[in-house]
């Protein structure tokens, strides 16, 4: 294995490529595995935008957010995905942007909102580790004019503390790598984008609390989450769909006190 590759990425039906350096060994194979449905054959004057170099204890990435060091492998690997998540939801501007995740089983298709650390990718994991298929981690690409939810092929990454709530050992995940303290699970190993885009169904919206409830909202209140949500400014028309999408759709609210009994009830909800 070459110590040194370049590797080329373009979001589907953009003209832009991104390039990312890599010289890091032995973090090579995970970091080839991110993203690879949106992998590009090299473009002539592509210089690479995103950097990462280091091994054994020291790791320098440089990305268009700036310049990042880190001490240990799990946080380098945790960088270089961020840096190459954001380049590429630049590209998917079509899209209104929602910081989330998507699961589906047959017809049902729900969509997990909430900030970060609400639980989002544990019970993703959690629910495909039940026999439902992830559409996407992290970001929800909607579609303004159908309201559907395209695929993000961003890997499921959960903390070693997420598993140990699902009673889940690295180890047991089929498809999954861990790099200490995350578990990577690659979208292919999920389905992740692997059924195209899907209508949702239900639309939850997570909260830490002591217990597990499951309370419906109304669409003026799930509408005035769904706003909080939205990643960055947004255009006037991308509140039409949420608008729509909160009016159409049944909308809960999860108070997540135990992450096992939030998977059964996110599991009634698509039965």
């Amino acid at each position: 294995m070459s110590s040194e590759s370049i590797l080329h990425y373009r979001f589907p039906n953009t003209g832009r490529t991104l390039a990312a350096r890599l010289c890091v060994p032995r973090l090579q194979p995970l970091l080839e595995s991110f993203y690879d449905r949106y992998r590009a054959a090299p473009s002539d004057g592509v210089e690479p935008s995103i950097s990462l170099d280091g091994d054994e204890g020291s790791y320098r990435l440089i990305g268009p957010s700036g310049d990042w060091e880190a001490a240990d492998e799990g946080e380098a690997v945790l960088y270089y995905e961020s840096e190459l998540t954001g380049a590429l939801l630049e590209s998917a501007c079509a899209f209104v942007h929602l910081h989330g995740a998507a699961v589906y089983f047959e017809a049902h298709c729900l969509l997990l909102i909430g900030p970060s650390g609400a639980g989002k990718s544990t019970l993703t994991l959690g629910l495909h580790l039940r026999g439902m298929s992830a559409l996407a981690d992290d970001a929800l690409l909607i579609d303004p004019a159908s309201g559907e939810v395209h695929p993000f092929d961003r890997s499921i990454r959960v903390h070693e503390t997420g598993l140990k709530s699902l009673g889940v050992d690295a180890g047991d995940v089929r498809g999954a790598r861990f790099c200490e303290p995350y578990l990577w699970l690659s979208p292919r190993a999920a389905d992740a984008g692997a059924s195209g885009p899907r209508r949702p169904t239900v639309i939850v919206f997570l909260e830490s609390a002591d217990a597990t409830t499951l309370e419906p909202l109304g669409g003026v209140e799930a509408l005035r989450r769904l706003l909080l949500a939205r990643l960055g400014d947004a255009a006037r028309r991308d509140f039409e769909p949420l608008a729509r999408l909160a009016a159409q759709l049944p909308c809960y609210a999860l108070a997540c006190g135990d992450f096992m009994e939030a998977v059964d009830e996110l599991e009634r909800l698509a039965g």
